[in-house]
This record gives C-alpha cells, structure tokens and sequence, in this order.
C-alpha cells in the first residue's frame, strides 16, 4: 500500500499538524483512520506487531458500519490498557521518587 502524504491527509481529514503533534494520536484520529482505512490491523498499527493489513472476513457477512464500529471498539480496548500499563509504570516511578526523598 502506497499513499502520498497529502492524499492520507486529505482522505482522512487529519491535518498535518495533528500528526506531527506530542498529542496528535488521539480517540479521535485513530478513529478517523480506522474508518478510512478497516484493512490495517490494528495490533500492526498500535502496537507494531504482526502484518501489516488484516485478513478480510468475507463469509462473515457484517456490515461496513458494524465492522468500522467493531474495529473502534477494539483500537479503544488497546488504547486502554497501554494507558493503564503506562499508569502502573508512572505511579512505581511515583513511589521510588517518593522513596529516595
């Protein structure tokens, strides 16, 4: 898959700056993303691991809608748990500050 960078912007509606912002991988942009682009796998995409694109599931018979929202709901799982196991590492750092004081 080959996409130049001003088509991905303009397909997605996500604006330079977001991407190249501290904060620019939001709920909001992973959405937009996901919705624009359902065959990237979101482990690939999150969390760098496995193939690129997902394997289609043709016989399923699910809707467009159905499918995006599902994907959605899998990137928000992710997301979650990689901020709950970035909290678990702030609040040891947290206590191990607190104990050298």
């Amino acid at each position: 898959m080959s996409i130049s960078k001003r088509d991905f912007y303009s397909k997605t509606g996500i604006s330079r700056g977001t991407l190249e912002s501290k904060t620019g991988i939001t709920e909001d942009t992973l959405a937009k993303f996901i919705a624009t682009y359902p065959e990237i796998s979101l482990d690939w995409l999150i969390l760098g691991r496995g193939e690129i694109t997902r394997t289609p599931n043709t016989a399923s018979g699910i809707s467009e809608h159905s499918r995006t929202t599902d994907l959605l709901l899998e990137a928000k799982e992710t997301i979650i748990r990689l901020q709950q196991d970035q909290i678990e590492l702030l609040k040891e750092k947290i206590e191990q500050l607190s104990n050298e004081k």
